[in-house]
């Protein structure tokens, strides 16, 4: 999750025929735009990384890059490391099994695994033949027993693991040893299509056959890599995770001796950009932002398709909203096509409301679920909340109910000048049917670990980062709680705190569905039963946009592609 970028600029998983590829080319074709300086907003292409063959990247060299949150959970399959800025930190550091091209088509990484099988009958059985050389900085071999451990530990079978989901994990019988140490026998109990989604990224078996290592083996520090590059330092201080070249690594090594990666607040981007702190980072939709970019000697912006969309999440177990009535009145309550024409109105581009939370419009087997919910109508947002109990005294007035007034508290983190402008349209829009919206600024990185995640909020708009796995990618954001072990229920990345049985049959539905057409018809059963149970209110597609040094190579907007953090550096100049 992220609120003012992407939620995944290193590994991207794989999607099947490029299909939100295509969807993309049309929404967003031919809107390349002119702003009000006259300088050109770069149409969104299927990547955006300037390209280059590793012969023509320098090397050496240091490359810092911007992220606007330091994470304190660095265990990306924990419930409180679901943030980008741990995706794209790791993405230099561990092992994934499978890469994805900008046209979203998945193969095998040859670093981590040199061969694929995968049978059907009588059980699924996928089989990874893994690279021998591959080894953790601990000296100790990637084996099968770090996949074994790994699929047990994020099965859910055992709830003392803090885990951010078991979509495709618990679907799995049992993972052996095949050959050798080095030959991975995964067998599924039940069918699970997306299986190139799992181990992605793998975690050492030391840190997952153990509860306590699981949950907190990675907080504060990253203890074990396997990648290109190695942590040299991680400063809460200064909030900088210095990554330096890997020396041990068996692959091609890395063209940088350093990357670094620097948190900044929202609004300190932008300078330290301009004045040389940082080379690249994810820009947002903010005009100011966009032109003074373009504008800056030796920068630019690139601009990527991605199945990214932002939305407004409802605390559904706050007091007020626990209503679904009251959920259903603040959706029909905002206007979402004048908050998206808002958002893109300095880069000139005709955003399309959003009616799904899985597929993109024109995607094979898109449709629109919201129903009787996705109109912007105030007069019966009005009568839902009179027949809920909130009254008002007088039009305009703030309703109230056994004199608590309706007031919702919408988070939204500090610095984002075009977050805060979107929640004032909230406000203004819930104020003509009497709701009262506080917006609360708060540290941008303290939103999700002390505000959404814990719950402490009624509203918070943020985006989603999509991959051709709507169902697998996303499920442990909408499924219903579990019970935890001291008996309350734990809503783990569903931070809507919404759920039921029904949603659930749909999503595990589709994860076993082999065919497409039967896939697409559970996931558009289970958007249509979050639009009746008033979960999160979708807005619009976000494309990728990334401020880059224009001599870097191979970095900025991926789209579906994967990067490879070891081919990033500076271009030679010949």
């Amino acid at each position: 999750m992220t609120f003012g970028g992407q939620v995944r600029t290193g590994k991207r998983r794989a999607t099947p025929a490029g299909a939100f590829l295509l969807v993309l080319m049309t929404a967003l074709a031919g809107c390349q735009a002119t702003g009000e300086s006259g300088a050109a907003v770069p149409e969104p292409a299927a990547a955006s990384v300037n390209a280059a063959d590793r012969a023509r990247v320098a090397e050496g060299g240091t490359v810092t890059w911007g992220v606007n949150e330091f994470p304190t959970q660095w265990n990306p399959h924990h419930q409180a490391g679901n943030l980008v800025t741990v995706h794209t930190v790791l993405g230099a550091l561990l092992p994934a099994p499978f890469r994805t091209d900008e046209q979203g088509h998945s193969h095998p990484d040859p670093d981590y695994v040199t061969d694929v099988s995968v049978t059907t009958e009588p059980e699924q059985v996928v089989t990874l033949t893994l690279n021998p050389e591959a080894a953790w900085s601990t000296g100790e071999p990637v084996t099968w027993r770090d996949y074994a451990a790994m699929a047990e530990a994020l099965s859910g079978a055992d709830t003392d693991y803090q885990v951010l989901g078991a979509a495709g994990y618990d679907r799995i019988a049992e993972v052996r040893r095949g050959e050798d140490e080095y030959q991975v026998v995964i067998v599924f109990e039940q069918p699970f299509a997306d299986y190139r989604a799992l181990f992605s990224p793998l975690l050492p078996a030391e840190y997952t056959a153990d509860a306590d290592a699981f949950n907190t083996g990675f907080l504060e520090q990253i203890p074990v890599t396997a990648g290109p590059f190695e942590v040299a330092e991680i400063d809460p201080v200064a909030q900088t995770v210095v990554l330096d070249r890997d020396d041990d690594w068996w692959g091609e090594p890395a063209k940088l001796d350093s990357l670094v990666f620097r948190a900044l607040a929202p609004d300190a981007l932008d300078a330290a950009f301009l004045d040389g702190s940082i080379d690249l980072y994810a820009l947002s939709l903010d005009s100011g932002s966009h032109e003074r970019i373009r504008s800056a000697p030796g920068a630019e912006v690139r601009a990527a398709l991605a199945p990214d969309y932002r939305h407004i999440t409802l605390n559904g177990q706050s007091p007020v909203l626990r209503d679904v009535d009251v959920r259903h009145a603040v959706f029909l309550g905002i206007d979402r096509e004048v908050v998206a024409a808002a958002a893109f109105s300095a880069l000139g581009w005709q955003p399309e409301v959003l009616n799904n939370r899985f597929l993109m419009p024109g995607q094979p087997g898109y449709a629109d679920n919201s129903g009787e919910w996705g109109e912007y109508d105030p007069e019966r947002a009005a009568r839902l909340l009179e027949e809920a109990g909130w009254t008002a005294a007088e039009p305009g007035a703030v309703r109230s109910r056994d004199g608590e007034p309706l007031t919702l508290r919408f988070v939204v983190p500090q610095g984002y000048a075009s977050a805060r402008e979107e929640a004032e349209l909230v406000q203004s829009m819930l104020a003509e049917i009497g709701v009262d919206v506080e917006i609360r600024s708060v540290p941008g990185d303290q939103l999700f670990s002390r505000y959404v995640q814990p719950g402490d909020y009624d509203l918070v708009a943020f985006v989603n980062g999509g991959s051709g796995f709507p169902a697998s990618d996303f499920l442990h954001q909408w499924v219903d709680a579990v019970e935890g072990p001291d008996g309350q229920p734990q809503w783990r990345a569903n931070v809507g705190r919404i759920g039921s049985a029904q949603i659930d049959a749909a999503l595990y539905g589709a994860l076993e569905a082999l065919d497409a057409d039967t896939a697409a018809e559970r996931v558009n059963e289970a958007d249509r039963l979050l639009w009746e149970a008033g979960h999160t209110l979708p807005l619009y597609q976000r494309p990728q946009l990334y401020a880059v040094r224009d001599t870097l190579a191979n970095v900025g907007a991926p789209g579906f592609g994967t990067l490879d953090y070891a081919d990033i550096g500076y271009l030679t100049g010949d």
